[in-house]
């Protein structure tokens, strides 16, 4: 199973939130897992400082991975398709306990076999 830490950023009005998810071929994980062994593609936002301060002060343990290209990621791919859909849903979020439902079910309402086809 590939999982990985992504924090979503949002601008403006639109409430923001932190999110963990994993993917597998035939598989994937609840999203907010309280304990987990991470892995990430050392993109710039996941090196931030407060992300690497969030790994110790939680003690989420990170598998490591050598490369930098966020394209090399499965994970990547379905955050995108789980931020294309959640685009598509109007009006936007007004808090963030909304914004979580719907991430939630939108990442539960992708197709296993897009997840399939993303390894």
């Amino acid at each position: 199973m590939l999982n990985s830490c992504v924090m979503h950023r949002h601008t403006g009005p639109s409430p923001g939130i932190m999110v963990w998810g994993g993917i597998g071929h035939h598989s994937r994980t609840p999203l907010g897992l309280a304990t987990a062994l991470f892995q990430q593609d050392n993109a710039r936002p996941h090196e931030a400082r407060i992300v690497q301060r969030l790994f110790v002060n939680r003690q989420i343990e990170l598998f490591p991975w050598t490369a930098r290209s966020p394209v090399l990621s499965s994970i990547e791919n379905m955050w995108s398709m789980v931020a294309q859909r959640l685009t598509q849903i109007t009006p936007p979020a007004a808090t963030p306990d909304n914004l979580w439902q719907r991430v939630e079910a939108t990442w539960s309402a992708v197709p296993q076999e897009h997840i399939q086809s993303l390894f």
